[in-house]
């Protein structure tokens, strides 16, 4: 029997006990209760506050990933809430103008932008980062064996900085400017993912116009001074009709990977020693490195560093028994997906042996999946790798209190205080 929304009584709404508010605590601090409440009892269901359908299990939300013909993923980077008129003024008159690239477009759209945007993260491509990335971790390991006290924040001595120089080495962005890009990175997640008030909006669009600025400069330099990066590629290349992608989309494309390029990273790089301490798994990495690939796996069904994803019905279609409408707004709990029983058996422990954990949904599936998932698992090799060697008694500091950012797509932890 089908569980459908009728004119009468409405779509299926959330369940009392644990009513969705994904922008506050409880569920920013510890959405598991929640994952499991919904994967039980409310695999589908209709949240009137974000006008949002919430899917939590893994087989529908890897169907609504994976079928764009049912499930466009042109709403992916709408703002959460429509921005007020003043941040659009602020945006228009900085000469802000994305167009749909990859993110939120579908074949054929998608896969025109996406082979050019492929040059950029290779297998060869990525590979030839190892070293560069081994000599970051070593240099800033180094600079935390020289603290005297032998504690520190890891989350900002290491995770918060390494994703984004190494994003920024590809597409040939120098070091000096990875303060102002990280901060305005959060800006606009928050912009987009999240909710902000009018002043912090305006504030927002002024920063995203400014960052606009700054990818179409560094696609006319690399258009007239190229060099061996992904930018100065990406401005050369051509489609399968040997056209060029246009500047709005160059700026597009430089613009996304700025952001989503080191964001999840980061959240990967600090959930994955956070657990690893937690549940005193630490010595068995440094007893034997092969199970850092595996580590990271579990990280990431465990502790997704992309907890949530957007897209819009085309089609009536029919989750977990529930019907939903054409045109509905669907918020896809991927956090949720990664800790469905049906597919992960006991998926409430971190298990580094776990047989399954690279069915994780983290990167997410079919045309849209991530393009930087294989620089990701490479760093978070290299990061373990280096850390478990260099500091092996390394520990939590206390019992940390930690903090998220309230979106509904990007969680990790904001601070990771360890001693050594």
């Amino acid at each position: 029997m089908t569980d459908t929304a009728t004119p009468g009584s409405g779509p299926p709404t959330c369940p009392v006990s644990r009513p969705f508010d994904p922008l506050h605590d409880p569920y920013l601090t510890d959405p598991t209760p929640y994952f499991d409440e919904y994967l039980r009892s409310r695999p589908v269901f209709f949240d009137p506050a974000l006008n949002y359908w919430v899917i939590s299990r893994h087989a529908d939300v890897k169907r609504v990933l994976r079928e764009y013909s049912s499930f466009t993923a042109a709403i992916t980077l709408n703002p959460l809430e429509p921005p007020c008129p003043a941040a659009v003024e602020v945006l228009n008159e900085g000469g802000f103008r994305p167009v749909p690239t990859m993110t939120n477009t579908d074949p054929p759209q998608h896969t025109r932008t996406r082979r050019i945007a492929n040059l950029g993260f290779t297998a060869r491509r990525v590979a030839a980062l190892e070293g560069f990335i081994r000599d970051l971790v070593t240099g800033y390991i180094d600079r935390l064996e020289d603290i005297p006290e032998r504690r520190a924040d890891l989350y900002r001595a290491l995770n918060y900085e390494l994703p984004a120089r190494v994003v920024f080495r590809i597409l040939g962005v120098p070091d000096e400017d990875i303060a102002e890009v990280k901060k305005g990175s959060e800006s606009r997640l928050l912009f987009t993912f999240g909710r902000s008030s009018e002043a912090e909006q305006i504030d927002i669009a002024a920063g995203n116009a400014r960052f606009w600025r700054y990818t179409e400069q560094l696609a006319e330099d690399r258009r007239a001074n190229p060099r061996d990066d992904f930018t100065s590629d990406l401005v050369h290349a051509t489609d399968d009709d040997g056209l060029p992608l246009s500047q709005q989309e160059v700026s597009t494309i430089l613009f996304g990977l700025l952001l989503a390029g080191h964001e999840t990273t980061t959240n990967l790089l600090t959930s994955s020693v956070r657990r690893l301490l937690e549940f005193g798994l630490w010595p068995s990495l440094v007893d034997d490195p092969g199970l850092v690939p595996a580590a990271v796996e579990e990280t990431l069904r465990f502790d997704s560093p992309v907890i949530g994803w957007r897209r819009r019905t085309t089609e009536p279609v029919e989750l977990s028994g529930v019907g939903i409408p054409a045109d509905a707004d669907l918020l896809v709990l991927i956090g949720a997906a990664n800790r469905d029983p049906e597919v992960f058996d006991d998926p409430g422990r971190f298990d580094i042996h776990r047989s399954n954990a690279r069915d994780n949904l983290s990167f997410g599936s079919g045309p849209h999946h991530c393009i930087g998932a294989p620089l990701a698992r490479l760093e978070a090799r290299v990061a373990l790798e280096e850390l478990t060697r260099r500091l092996p008694g390394l520990e939590l500091d206390g019992e940390p209190r930690y903090t998220y950012l309230p979106n509904i797509a990007f969680r990790g932890p904001q601070q990771l205080p360890v001693r050594w």
